[in-house]
């Protein structure tokens, strides 16, 4: 029986998987443990949208996404036109970016600590006072996308140019994505591995650029190899220690699918078997992977390998 937290969390890592693409409420109560799958559905198994059943899931589904909100932090919404529910990107609007920078701006608490790259939020000792912290180049990139100025920077040892289209984080982290006109190619930038030494260099005239009508923002912040991976696509079962769980759940944006000898069980889709398979290397005899047989196989064959074996 799953419980009415595993159906939200279920839930927010099914969305998560969707991505912009969104789903739609027949693909909630199709796919989503938790939901009564038994529910009225034509002979193409879509689920019909009239009667006490559809609108009964209609509503768990609406409490469920305003749960996700109000006590998880995890904000999804539904797009009318398209009539999917999407969770919010991972990037922020221009109006958003401004609040935040005038809030970094503004706002210094003496003892706090301040880890570069990060987004955090604390209060004083009255709790009384939030505080919210953002990288120091996010206010000189967020210039440089208002004005279509391209910047340079050192990175890795080299000197770099950019122009940059949007700003995004990936688990705590800040992140530019633009194009460099030098290698003809999108890049991707973690703002605290880069180099400077005060405001980034500008470099041409303002307006030089435009942001290209292909470029997609939502997808240039998804670092997951297993939403673009092109290995056979597959689904993983691991069991996973239960002191574990929030990180792996995190880690795969998995969700719960049961027990195994007492233990929390979590299930994710795997479209990238190499890095999978490192990630949960990564958290060591903490995890072990149930299925599938194939995915197991080349684990094994892996760690033999590495032992030296034949």
């Amino acid at each position: 029986m799953t419980t009415p937290t595993e159906r939200i969390l279920n839930l927010a890592a099914y969305l998560d998987r969707a991505g912009h693409r969104g789903v739609t409420l027949d693909d909630i109560t199709r796919d989503v443990a938790g939901y009564d799958h038994t529910a009225g559905r034509d002979e193409t198994g879509t689920l019909i949208a009239e009667g006490n059943e559809w609108e009964t899931l209609r509503k768990q589904v609406q409490r469920d996404v305003k749960d996700l909100r109000d006590a998880w932090g995890i904000d999804a919404q539904f797009d009318e036109a398209d009539a999917v529910y999407r969770l919010r990107p991972p990037f922020f609007t221009s109006e958003e970016r401004r609040a935040l920078i005038a809030a970094a701006a503004t706002v210094d608490v003496e003892g706090v600590e301040d880890t570069p790259g990060h987004l955090a939020a604390t209060v004083d000792d009255s709790m009384a006072q939030v505080v919210l912290r953002v990288h120091e180049l996010v206010a000189d990139l967020r210039d440089a996308i208002g004005t279509r100025t391209a910047v340079r920077f050192g990175h890795e040892g080299r000197q770099r140019i950019l122009e940059p289209y949007a700003l995004g984080m990936w688990r705590t982290r800040w992140y530019v994505a633009g194009w460099d006109p030098e290698m003809e190619a999108m890049r991707r930038y973690r703002l605290d591995r880069i180099e400077h030494d005060g405001p980034l260099e500008r470099v041409g005239e303002p307006g030089a650029f435009e942001v290209a009508d292909w470029f997609d923002p939502r997808l240039a912040f998804d670092f997951d190899p297993n939403m673009w991976g092109r290995d056979p696509r597959v689904r993983a079962r691991v069991r996973v220690e239960r002191d574990w769980l929030p990180e792996v759940l995190a880690e795969f944006g998995a969700e719960l699918d049961g027990t195994d000898d007492g233990e929390p069980v979590v299930a994710f889709d795997v479209r990238h078997h190499e890095s999978t398979r490192n990630r949960l290397l990564f958290f060591r005899d903490h995890v072990r992977l149930l299925g599938p047989p194939e995915l197991v196989t080349e684990i094994r064959a892996h760690l033999t390998a590495l032992a030296g074996g034949e």
